[in-house]
């Protein structure tokens, strides 16, 4: 094999992995863009599934006033009887 088939078969072997690397490089690309539009898609779901919910409550609020006061004021008592235990429990630990 002469100098210049060796030194143009390496040629080509350079440029078929320039190809890969570009072929590669566009694949990593393409998927990271993928990957960036479900993200935003799935971010906008959850957006829309909160402003529902929110909407939903005010709907309920509006429908039964007295109910939502009551469930209010039960989960304060409750939130309010876990943290006296809590803490009574924490003064007995020291």
């Amino acid at each position: 094999m002469s100098t210049i088939s060796v030194a143009l078969t390496a040629k080509e072997k350079l440029e078929h992995l320039a190809k890969n690397v570009d072929r590669a490089k566009a694949a990593v690309s393409d998927t990271i863009e993928d990957g960036k539009m479900a993200a935003e898609r799935l971010l906008k779901r959850g957006r829309y599934a909160v402003e529902d919910s929110v909407e939903e409550r005010i709907h309920q609020i509006r429908r039964k006033p007295l109910k939502a006061v009551a469930v209010a004021f039960t989960s304060g008592m409750v939130v309010g009887f876990l943290v006296s235990c809590l803490r009574k429990k924490a003064r007995a630990g020291n």
